[in-house]
């Protein structure tokens, strides 16, 4: 426990900011459980459907472990300052939740794209939109980064999962489908 100008911080504190990420922790064992009781006939040499949710639910864990190891080796901003601090002032990171809903509002509209635009030209454009809602200010980097994203998923769902994914109409299908040739997807 440490006391600074008043204010007292223990580890009751610390491990208040760590649960959110326990509970996340907690509800990936149980899906990670969850997603072993499926019912399917095993065939030799392919993936079951599985493997994809423990996959994702162990990162989803990883992650979780990470910030709550974080939480609580964490010190506040205030916990072991010195008296020398008093004169400074220390600001909160800005947080910015018009973001948050324009991202949700953005997946949204990725969704309702994809079958027009297609996987790799709506990807493109979410990722490049996400990167920026970031706050991620260096335009050639995310024109860049955006269409790279892209063409990974389309590379990693087309030929490694084997995943069928919207082509879209007209120039973007057209577009869609040169990338897959320069792939070798077929």
């Amino acid at each position: 426990m440490t006391k600074t100008g008043g204010r007292t911080r223990s580890w009751h504190h610390r491990l208040g900011r760590a649960a959110p990420y326990g509970a996340v922790m907690a509800a990936g064992a149980w899906l990670y459980r969850v997603a072993g009781q499926f019912a399917f006939e095993r065939d030799p040499g392919r993936i079951g459907p599985d493997v994809w949710p423990k996959l994702i639910l162990i990162l989803m864990m990883a992650s979780a472990f990470w910030g709550f190891c974080a939480a609580v080796t964490t010190r506040d901003p205030l916990d072991g300052a010195t008296a020398a601090l008093d004169d400074e002032v220390v600001f909160p990171p800005e947080i910015h939740p018009s973001f948050v809903w324009i991202g949700i509002a953005a997946t949204f509209v990725y969704l309702l794209a994809l079958p027009d635009l297609g996987f790799l030209s709506a990807t493109a454009l979410y990722a490049a939109l996400l990167i920026r809602l970031g706050q991620y200010r260096n335009l050639p980097h995310i024109l860049i980064l955006g269409p790279a994203l892209s063409l990974f998923f389309v590379f990693l769902f087309m030929r490694v999962v084997y995943v069928a994914l919207p082509i879209g109409i007209g120039p973007f299908g057209r577009l869609s489908l040169a990338a897959m040739a320069a792939m070798g997807v077929h």
